[in-house]
């Protein structure tokens, strides 16, 4: 009998490696993602678009041109500063955002084994998504810290928006959305799923 259990325990132990070993590229891959993100936000034009479908697109570039369906508007050398230092805010949030991801799958790619073996040896999906959701904390208090920083954000679109009225479309960012910004990111997994 005790032999039949050092079986079952090496072939519960062979199965959560297999599973680990294919569940690894998923997590590579979104590390690589988060990766090309962040080097396309540094470097690219940022894409801005309005509440309205009938608006056209816009996007900010690397030099701080203000672009509306490709075509750059004229700017002052004052609007210009503003569009720039309104888009190193942005850049700014949104690498911190890309660095919380990158702290997400990390998370994920530590809890995979505990989680599995938790599985394998009878835990309640009850008891694994609470363990989860402790894991997942410093990240929900780290996207909740950055939401702290929308309203920032808010305002210097508000003021773009004053200087250069041809962003006032794209100037969306409102404090419900800040607020639903908070409240998501501290809502835990239970909460989400009822």
């Amino acid at each position: 009998m005790n032999r039949q259990m050092n079986l079952s325990l090496r072939l519960a132990i062979l199965s959560g490696s297999l599973v680990l070993l294919s569940a690894c590229a998923p997590f590579r891959t979104a590390d690589s993602d988060l990766d090309t993100a962040s080097r396309q936000i540094a470097t690219g034009n940022i894409t801005l678009s309005a509440d309205s479908s009938r608006i056209p697109q816009a996007a900010i570039t690397p030099r701080g041109d203000f672009l509306i369906a490709g075509k750059a508007a004229a700017l002052s050398a004052q609007q210009r500063s503003d569009v720039l230092a309104y888009r190193a805010q942005y850049v700014e949030i949104a690498q911190q955002g890309i660095a919380i991801g990158h702290e997400g799958v990390d998370v994920g790619r530590r809890s995979m084994v505990p989680m599995i073996f938790a599985s394998l040896f009878g835990a309640s999906d009850k008891s694994i998504d609470a363990s989860m959701d402790k894991r997942l904390a410093g990240v929900r208090a780290a996207t909740a810290r950055l939401c702290d920083r929308m309203p920032a954000l808010m305002a210097a679109q508000q003021r773009l928006a004053i200087d250069l009225p041809a962003f006032k479309p794209y100037a969306t960012l409102t404090q419900q959305k800040i607020d639903d910004c908070r409240q998501d990111a501290l809502r835990d997994g239970s909460a989400a799923d009822d």
